[in-house]
């Protein structure tokens, strides 16, 4: 193990690092660490690291992918990492690994102070165990080779059911009384509904458009569902979660 201060100092004053991102989340790889049940996040100082990082777990068919973080994005990178709900950086300098609580690196946006109405909408618990439901559920393994599949879906299903959601809409350029529901298409052309657990996936999903947003709880997904819509899908920059009607009501009837 290496020396923690001198860690932090890397994470927060270095030119530039590689984080480790999961292919089947588009977002940074967690792991839970058996003894202290840390959520933790993988930062490599070299391009190297991170290559022979995801090598070592392409053998459990882990599939990784490296991100470069300039000095200026960090804010945001450490912002990413509260709002999927880690808690602490591996921090990977050659064969040293370093564990510091995230809290020690970057503080939390602190939104007490706005009222409630006017706080965004972040939602971590439901980040995390989507993260780690999606991370196993799409590991390219015979379907009994995954591991902890029943418990991680009923911890997400238990999530799911105690969020709310922020659904897209888009005022109608011929009729300013009338709002379009945005939405997406598979490669089979089936018409899929976003919902977002957050601001932030939300704002992946408007980067250059002019969206409003409807928060609304998860009970009420079905009766929003846009009528050509074959399915809801939770996050589709992120974990991109797609349930369709029956699923979603399945869940409610729990």
């Amino acid at each position: 193990m290496g020396n923690k201060a001198d860690a932090v100092k890397q994470l927060q004053n270095r030119d530039v690092v590689f984080v480790a991102y999961s292919q089947a989340t588009k977002l940074p790889y967690v792991t839970c660490d058996e003894e202290s049940f840390n959520d933790q996040a993988w930062v490599f100082s070299t391009e190297e690291g991170i290559k022979e990082f995801g090598k070592k777990k392409l053998e459990d068919k882990i599939l990784l992918m490296g991100m470069k973080y300039e000095k200026k994005d960090f804010p945001r990178f450490y912002g990413t990492l509260y709002a999927i709900g880690v808690n602490t950086v591996i921090w990977a300098d050659g064969e040293d690994r370093t564990e510091v609580d995230l809290t020690d690196i970057a503080k939390q946006a602190d939104l007490s102070k706005l009222e409630p109405a006017k706080r965004p909408l972040f939602n971590s618990t439901l980040q995390l165990s989507g993260i780690y439901f999606m991370q196993e559920l799409r590991r390219p393994v015979k379907k009994e080779e995954r591991k902890n599949m029943r418990e991680l879906e009923e911890e997400l299903i238990a999530n799911l059911l105690k969020s709310d959601f922020l659904i897209a809409m888009d005022k109608d350029p011929e009729d300013s009384h009338k709002v379009n529901i945005p939405f997406l298409k598979n490669k089979e052309g089936d018409v899929l509904q976003p919902a977002f657990s957050d601001i932030m996936e939300f704002e992946k999903f408007a980067k250059g458009k002019k969206l409003r947003a409807a928060r609304v709880p998860f009970a009420k997904l079905p009766d929003v569902l846009i009528p050509q819509a074959k399915a809801m899908v939770v996050n589709p920059m992120g974990i991109n979660l797609i349930l369709d009607k029956e699923q979603l009501n399945k869940i409610l009837k729990r």
